[in-house]
Formats: C-alpha cells, sequence, structure tokens
C-alpha cells in the first residue's frame, strides 16, 4: 500500500478555541479541528524539535508525507460518538464553552473601554464531567522518515495558545493505532493510490472542507461555502505572517445527492476525483 492509515485520539488538557468568526463581541470556535489546524501545529512541533526551526522545508516535508482527516471532540477515547451538524444543540450543551475577557487601564484600574469580548472554546470537559478526546486520522506514505508520532503529544492546537489553551497528549496504547477504515459508516477509504481516497455514499455528510466545483456543486443537498484561509509561518521571526491563497470550499456538514470519489489532498481538504 502506498499508505497507512492511522486512528488518532488526542487528550484535550485545557480549553481549546479555533478561529472562525467574529459576531459583536463574540470570538466564536470551529467545532472541529481542521486539517490545515493540525497541519500547522505538527509542522511547528517538527521544525522545532528536528528541523532546526526551518518552517517552510517542515510544512513541505509534512505536506508530502501525511495526509489529515478533521479531528471532532468526542467522550469516546476510540471514536467520534456525534458530529455537530447531527444533534447541534446537545453538541454544543456538551462540548462547547466560553469565557468573558476585557483589557484593564492600570492607570485608572478600570477596564479598558471597548476591550470586552467572549471568547468559545471546546473543553476539555463535558458539561458532565467526562474526560474530552479528539478523534481523527492520519494517513502516513510509505516514504514518511518524519517523527510525526512522538510529536503528538506536545502539540498545542488553536489559538489563545499563550494561555495555555490547546494543549493535547496521547496515551501510549490507544493515541495511535493503524486501522484498514475510518470509524465511521459511509466512508470508504482506499490506500493504493499516489493520495488517499475516501468515498462518499450520497446523504452522508462531508466531514472535511470539500473544494468547490462544477462536479460537485450541482449535487449539493445542503451546506454552506466558505473561503478557506490561514496564517503560516516560513520563518522563526515572522510567526503567522503569511497568509495562504484563499480556497473556496464546502463546509464539513455539506450534504450530496450522489455518491462522490474525492482525493484528500494537503492538509485534509477534499478534492473531487475526475
Amino acid at each position: 500500500m502506498s499508505w497507512e492509515l492511522h486512528r488518532v485520539s488526542l487528550k484535550l488538557l485545557s480549553p481549546m478555541h479555533i478561529g472562525w468568526r467574529k459576531i459583536g463581541n463574540l470570538q466564536q470556535t470551529r467545532y472541529y479541528v481542521p486539517g490545515r489546524t493540525l497541519w500547522g501545529a505538527l509542522t511547528a512541533r517538527l521544525a522545532r524539535d528536528y528541523g532546526d526551526f526551518d518552517y517552510s522545508k517542515t510544512g513541505i516535508d509534512v505536506d508530502k508525507s501525511l495526509r489529515f482527516s478533521y479531528f471532532y471532540p468526542s467522550d469516546n477515547e476510540e471514536k467520534i460518538d456525534l458530529l455537530p451538524w447531527e444533534r447541534k444543540d446537545e453538541f454544543e450543551w456538551k462540548y462547547i464553552g466560553s469565557t468573558v475577557n476585557t483589557a484593564l487601564d492600570l492607570g485608572a484600574r478600570i477596564a479598558d473601554e471597548g476591550s470586552l469580548h467572549e471568547t468559545e472554546y471546546i473543553a476539555p470537559k463535558t458539561r458532565d464531567g467526562k474526560q474530552v478526546y479528539l478523534i481523527g486520522n492520519i494517513f502516513e506514505h510509505k516514504d514518511c522518515a518524519l517523527n510525526w508520532e512522538d510529536a503528538l503529544s506536545k502539540l498545542q492546537i488553536g489559538g489563545e495558545r499563550t494561555y495555555g489553551w490547546g494543549r493535547v497528549e496521547t496515551d501510549e496504547s490507544k493515541g495511535c493505532v493503524q486501522v484498514a477504515q475510518i470509524d465511521l459508516d459511509g466512508y470508504d477509504i482506499e490506500l493504493n493510490e499516489e493520495f488517499p481516497v475516501i468515498k462518499l455514499s450520497r446523504s452522508h455528510s462531508a466531514i472535511s472542507h470539500v473544494l468547490a466545483d462544477n462536479q460537485i456543486d450541482s449535487s449539493a443537498l445542503s451546506g454552506n461555502i466558505e473561503p478557506l484561509i490561514g496564517l503560516e509561518t516560513t520563518r522563526e521571526e515572522r510567526f503567522g505572517a503569511e497568509i495562504s491563497a484563499a480556497q473556496i470550499c464546502w463546509t464539513p456538514g455539506t450534504k450530496f445527492s450522489k455518491d462522490h470519489t474525492f482525493l484528500i489532498g494537503e492538509k485534509g481538504i477534499w478534492k473531487s476525483k475526475s
């Protein structure tokens, strides 16, 4: 096989904010970890530990050797029990919290005017006290030489990292396990081609961003389109200074009226296989 499939379970140790959009004073989080976000965290860790802080080269190596699914919170260490769009109210009650903060005017000893804001996060514990895990899959090319498994337990994912947010760890026995298929109904994986391939059955939801094109746009039953961009680091002294090119994508949760076959591309984005 050209690729090996690994189920990865990351134990969430602190709140995690995956920047999405701002509505008024509310900074909303995505309810999942996009492949680009995981790519960035893993690239940063590998560059610091093994890559002489060469973020650009390490990022290219990760793109060549690894592919990512999106990661979703779950209180089950081994599988995803609830996707955000299935029962949204239940999902939000179970996994999403928020905190309110403001900057201080130290001279006047009052809150700095206009600085009050609320930040959503994926909580490390559910409302009923259960541990939260981030569950997803990583595809490893047969020629991969990266120490990515060792790096997993040292990742810090998402925003607000200076406050200690986004810390994760892995369990030695269950944190990273080689599997044949992803543990969700309606999806089949092929590992023998140049890039990993996922077959999506009709009326099942996409679980990653899907590049918009004429072939699939006409068969979309539900879902939203958004431009997907990110901030990237190419040099140590310019952390997050590079803006990636925008990609127009259908969002996770989109359903199609026909079966589709997708290539899993760089940073976990699906592209229709012509």
